[in-house]
């Protein structure tokens, strides 16, 4: 049987949307079409103009209605300085002598480390385990099936303010789409884009595109924090118009047209303002003392603005050992997708199946029986 699943990636001043085939026999997916639609309404996830934003979201399901006659599953990816993030954990007493700890157990530990006290502005969008801890032994990743008496959780927070939210959902109720996901989509990218050693060995990611920046920061496995940027690639442009002394229409053309390597002058131009937009992020990462504290050795670099300039230029201003551009390698595709700026609503597909896959693993619900309630009693009913 096969399902379409469609991620919305509300990117600065676009959307990139990714539409998508999943056959659930064979677990494969295969990336049916990819759009990149300019979105003035919109800033990352932030609605500017409701009625704009109303008729661009609608052209954009009109685009994708004419390759799939049902309504697929839908993902939406949030960016924008409205989205926060914030390191918790949270602790579950287990209710019996020596029970079972199964997804019940998780999840109430989860939902435990949102904060008491947290600000009625805001909303959790989304709570993602990092490591579990039973009765003082630290660093599990699964507990399931575990025994103990006390599970603890550490847990990476993303908050939305409720306002903005409320404005998105209402754009999408209005054009006849009230089922779907929300994630943000740079802990989507961290989460499927790096591998395991890098998040190991300390990776900034940053995803730069044309309005605003996204950053995540991983420490010996651990995602410690998160920001996000009012700024992109338009800093650059201003900087690079500076520079050849032109308005930024005619060097927006101009740059329309360059291909990295192929103008030593130009090249020196980009590598100068490249210099002074990694500056900039420098400056606002190092308001952060998990940044301090914990200074990247490596730089995962993706978003519209990778390219190798900037790479070049972001491994000697942020002063990293290794770096690359990522991008989603051996894709099944239909269309071309290596593009680093599509990371985002990639890392959305992938991730949303990546969590569903985990929810599905665990028992289904059946009607209990004779069985199943002597199960309950002595708590071993979450192992079957």
């Amino acid at each position: 049987m096969k399902r379409d699943i469609l991620s919305l990636d509300f990117y600065g001043g676009e959307i990139h949307t990714v539409l998508a085939s999943l056959d659930e026999e064979t677990d494969t997916l295969r990336i049916r079409h990819i759009w990149r639609r300019p979105c003035r309404s919109f800033s990352g996830a932030f609605v500017r103009d409701m009625q704009g934003a109303h008729e661009e979201l609608a052209k954009v399901f009109e685009d994708v209605s004419k390759y799939v006659s049902f309504s697929p599953s839908v993902v939406v990816g949030l960016r924008g300085n409205f989205l926060s993030f914030k390191r918790s954990s949270g602790f579950k007493s287990v209710d019996s002598r020596n029970r079972i700890i199964g997804e019940r157990e998780m999840n109430e530990a989860e939902r435990n480390s949102i904060p008491v006290n947290l600000s009625d502005t805001l909303e959790v969008v989304d709570i993602l385990p990092q490591s579990y801890t039973i009765d003082g032994n630290i660093g599990i990743k699964n507990p399931k099936g575990m025994s103990g008496f006390t599970l603890e959780v550490e847990t990476f927070l993303s908050l939305a303010m409720i306002s903005h939210l409320n404005n998105l959902n209402h754009i999408f109720s209005s054009c006849e789409c009230n089922e779907y996901l929300v994630l943000p989509s740079s802990v989507a990218e961290g989460e499927t884009l790096l591998s395991a050693e890098e998040k190991s060995a300390g990776t900034l990611l940053l995803d730069i595109g044309g309005q605003s920046s996204s950053c995540l920061l991983y420490h010996k496995g651990t995602l410690m924090d998160g920001w996000e940027l009012p700024f992109g690639m338009d800093r650059l442009l201003e900087k690079a118009a500076d520079l050849l002394q032109n308005d930024l229409e005619t060097t927006r053309e101009i740059l329309s047209s360059y291909e990295p390597e192929s103008d030593e002058i130009m090249d020196e131009i980009l590598e100068d303002a490249a210099e002074k937009l990694l500056t900039d992020i420098m400056k606002e990462l190092r308001q952060s003392l998990s940044y301090l504290k914990y200074p990247p050795l490596r730089l995962v670099l993706c978003g519209s603005g990778a390219d190798k300039i900037l790479l070049q230029t972001a491994k000697k201003t942020l002063g990293v050992r290794k770096a690359r551009i990522g991008i989603f390698e051996n894709l099944i595709a239909d269309c071309p997708a290596e593009h680093p700026a599509y990371c985002g609503a990639l890392a959305l597909l992938r991730h949303a199946l990546d969590r569903e896959t985990k929810q599905l693993s665990v028992s289904k619900e059946e009607t209990p029986g004779l069985l199943d309630g002597i199960l309950a009693k002595l708590g071993l009913n979450q192992l079957f």
